[in-house]
């Protein structure tokens, strides 16, 4: 018999009244979790993506600083800026890229759409062929770290077995050494679907949830899907402890708006409700279901985004609601000190994560008019040449913040290879960031480019601190 123990009670009763339903009973009687047991792929290993670039640049660049620094140089902004720049056509050698993101198509199963769904219709062009020589070209090198490989849409799963199968792109991608995450709302993950994801070595699902409250959120979904969206989540739980694998790990998108602002704790306890009874950071489930806080966009949805003041009470009082139940949690579970964990990185609130300039009071005011990463752009964008994101047209932009808003694409992979794209786009990094291209630059863009910032400067100091050692010597 399953065990389930690791669940609260009332979860733990809710799976397994799924499991006794028809669609598992079919499976289970199918042979397929035996097969999935013995066949399956783990996950490919993901490179760093702050290393990356850092490693890269000084890859291409420290030898000639330091021979700078050799011959007298002590300008140290003149310095910095040469180990932090990518070279005009990176010296004809290929960066290492760390994220990828697919976006496969526009086509959707949640009808009309969520309401804050501001997504254009573009049609799909490049097909699952096309999308494998991408993979194949970003994954070449093989180095014992691949990318982080984001499929999106649209809903990526209503491409069924091209996603999910044995010839799909997970499966693909997982052979050829990356760490694939698909983005979706989970209503297509039947149990078949949830155990074939596992089979092909999904390493993360990122799944909308706003709210715990069913009827607010199938306001946002524009329809009654909630209890499907659940019963996907449930599906992917009860087939990764039939199978006994540790992924994929679920990670919940929250779209914060002036309607749910207020209601996150309760979903933060609605998810350690459904979450693996555990709050041990050595365990793989430790933050499965964890919510990423992602503040509504688009100007069509300015009636959506919070006031000034809702934005302030977010941060100064409902985010310590939130940290007040997670250490509750931990409490309740008697985990000891040294095994807790903080709500980090993905899972802090947007303030915190990343240094904003002029404070809360300066990034409230910014985030009311939806410039969410305005007051934390650096002077340059570091992290953009280990970065690809495309639309389904084919078309490759810099992130995947220049791929919603269409800007600046570098070209299309129907027409030359996502490296040669990278190299032609490189004289225009000088012109990035741009307020009009960038204001709504993606945490962990942001992030990544202040940790890369503040490690360069590091190593100068070193390399500068070595000159002088040597001539005191």
């Amino acid at each position: 018999m399953l065990d389930l123990s690791h669940y609260s009670a009332g979860h733990r009763a809710e799976l397994q009244s799924l499991l006794e339903s028809p669609a598992w009973q079919q499976v289970l009687a199918s042979g397929l979790v035996e097969q999935v047991r013995e066949e399956r792929l783990r996950p490919g290993k993901v490179r760093d993506f702050i290393g990356t670039v850092v490693d890269d640049l000084l890859s291409l660049n420290e030898a000639r600083v330091a021979a700078e620094i050799a011959g007298g140089c002590r300008d140290r902004e003149a310095l910095y800026r040469s180990l932090s720049r990518w070279p005009a056509g990176l010296g004809q050698r290929n960066p290492h890229i760390s994220f990828l993101g697919l976006n496969l198509t526009a086509r959707c199963n949640v009808q009309p759409h969520c309401i804050y769904c501001n997504q254009p219709w573009v049609e799909a062009t490049v097909g699952l062929a096309g999308w494998k020589r991408v993979i194949d070209e970003v994954t070449a090198d093989r180095d014992g770290g691949g990318p982080y490989i984001y499929v999106t849409g649209g809903e990526p799963l209503v491409l069924d077995e091209e996603i999910w199968g044995d010839d799909g792109l997970v499966h693909y991608a997982t052979e050829r050494g990356a760490g694939v995450n698909v983005n979706t709302n989970a209503i297509l993950i039947t149990p078949e679907v949830a155990l074939r994801l596992i089979k092909a070595g999904l390493y993360r699902l990122h799944i909308s949830l706003d709210t715990a409250d069913a009827e607010l959120q199938n306001y946002f979904y524009g329809g009654d899907y909630f209890q499907a969206v659940m019963e996907g989540i449930y599906n992917v739980q009860l087939a990764r402890d039939l199978v006994g694998a540790t992924y994929p790990v679920i990670h919940t998108n929250c779209v914060l708006t002036n309607r749910n602002l207020r209601l996150f704790p309760q979903l933060f306890e609605f998810i350690l409700e459904k979450h693996k009874q555990t709050g041990d950071k050595s365990d793989p489930f430790f933050n499965d279901l964890f919510p990423h806080v992602i503040p509504v966009g688009g100007q069509s949805n300015q009636w959506l985004r919070p006031t000034e003041a809702e934005f302030e009470l977010f941060y100064r009082e409902v985010w310590q609601q939130v940290q007040d139940i997670w250490t509750r949690y931990q409490d309740e579970h008697n985990v000891p000190l040294e095994k807790r964990g903080d709500l980090f990185g993905y899972f802090s609130n947007p303030f915190l994560r990343v240094e904003h300039e002029g404070g809360l009071e300066a990034y409230v005011r910014a985030s009311a008019d939806g410039r969410y990463g305005s007051l934390a752009l650096p002077d340059y964008c570091y992290v953009a040449p280990t970065q690809a994101s495309f639309t389904p047209d084919g078309y490759q932009f810099r992130c995947g913040s220049h791929g919603i808003r269409r800007c600046m694409p570098l070209g299309n992979v129907r027409e030359q290879g996502v490296f040669e794209s990278i190299r032609g786009g490189i004289a225009d990094l000088d012109s990035l960031p741009r307020h009009e291209y960038c204001d709504g630059c993606a945490l962990a863009c942001l992030y990544i480019n202040q940790a890369v910032a503040s490690r360069l400067r590091a190593r100068l100091d070193e390399l500068l601190a070595a000159q002088t050692d040597q001539s005191v010597a």
